[in-house]
């Protein structure tokens, strides 16, 4: 599908006035309105601004609440959850991060987790912040049972999106994201859309047959990345954000409404610098990751591609948007009484 050029500063303009149209306050679309711009940066077309009009058509249909009131349940030491208030996932995402740094300045680790949410895009906005303030960071998602076990056709778990990144002196944060099945929803969808096929380990059909047709993976189930290995690793975010929110678990339904899925997050941030200084910390992870490049010229790390990305986008200060979208975002800019893109 064709594309238009789109000004950075139009594109934020008009994500931060939808949403405070749509009821956020001035702070709380600034903080939303700056992770869909992160997630943007990325330049992959997914869990970004593509997902802008499904939030606001969440939050005309009061499906999800603008303004959540974000309430701690239980604290221990250094760790402690929150109940989101069935809140937009940006905002609690930002949340526990920004709370999970807190509590590693005072502990040296922190985490926090927060229940009832909704899905948060991409997990690189909130841990390359955290990384720009000089953390080690983590955050991981649980949601609906979508992926299966290695041998199982049924869906039995979900995929525990999860990301982290690590401070450097290098011109990038090595910096990891990704779900724990062979793709993603939005990877299926670009495939169908690019009428291409992927491996046949990447899922199953509805059938329980292994295919190589995205589509029919999508009606299907997904497969854990490593078969038993990725499967016993979303076992362990089921816990940390499940558990420990004290929210929902696989299909258990969200009390009072009955819904499934529901998300939690939890998120973990490390003052590295409390153990050996800030300087020599951020010395040594860039030290690591030179002795990996000099041992395989031209290696990329986790980090490099979406770095590089971000800089090419704010550098030219423009950024191609699919057609459909921006028909979508000017239509709601209509409803809500905004300007639209220009």
């Amino acid at each position: 599908m064709a594309g238009l050029r789109i000004s950075l500063t139009e594109l934020e303009r008009i994500t931060v006035q939808l949403l405070q149209a749509s009821g956020l306050t001035e702070d709380n679309a600034a903080i939303a309105a700056d992770v869909f711009m992160r997630a943007t940066y990325r330049g992959v077309n997914h869990h970004d601004v593509n997902e802008l009009p499904g939030r606001l058509a969440g939050l005309a249909a009061g499906k999800v609440k603008a303004n959540p009131s974000i309430t701690r349940i239980n604290k221990f030491g250094a760790l402690e959850n929150y109940e989101g208030d069935n809140g937009l996932g940006e905002l609690c995402g930002m949340f526990i991060m920004r709370r999970a740094e807190q509590l590693a300045d005072e502990h040296g680790i922190g985490l926090c987790a927060i229940r009832n949410s909704h899905h948060l895009l991409a997990s690189t906005p909130y841990v390359e912040t955290a990384a720009e303030h000089g953390y080690i960071s983590y955050i991981v998602t649980r949601g609906a049972p979508t992926m299966g076990a290695p041998g199982r056709k049924e869906k039995v778990i979900g995929t525990s999106p999860m990301g982290y990144a690590i401070p450097t002196d290098n011109d990038y944060h090595i910096m990891f994201d990704a779900c724990l099945a062979y793709a993603s929803n939005g990877v299926l969808a670009e495939k169908v859309a690019a009428g291409e096929s992927v491996p046949p380990y990447w899922g199953l059909d509805s059938q329980g047959r292994a295919t190589g047709d995205p589509a029919a993976i999508s009606k299907g189930t997904r497969l854990p990345v490593g078969a038993h290995k990725g499967f016993g690793l979303t076992i362990l975010g089921e816990v940390i954000t499940g558990i420990l929110a004290e929210g929902q678990i696989i299909d258990e339904p969200q009390a009072g409404s009955g819904l499934v899925g529901i998300p939690s997050h939890t998120a973990i941030c490390i003052k590295a610098d409390g153990l050996l200084g800030q300087r020599k910390f951020r010395q040594r992870t860039t030290e690591m990751a030179d002795r990996m490049e000099a041992r395989a010229a031209g290696l990329q790390l986790p980090g490099q591609r979406s770095a590089r990305s971000r800089n090419e986008i704010i550098s030219a200060g423009a950024i191609d948007l699919k057609e459909e979208l921006v028909a979508k975002l000017n239509e709601w800019s209509g409803k809500l009484g905004i300007a639209p893109l220009c």
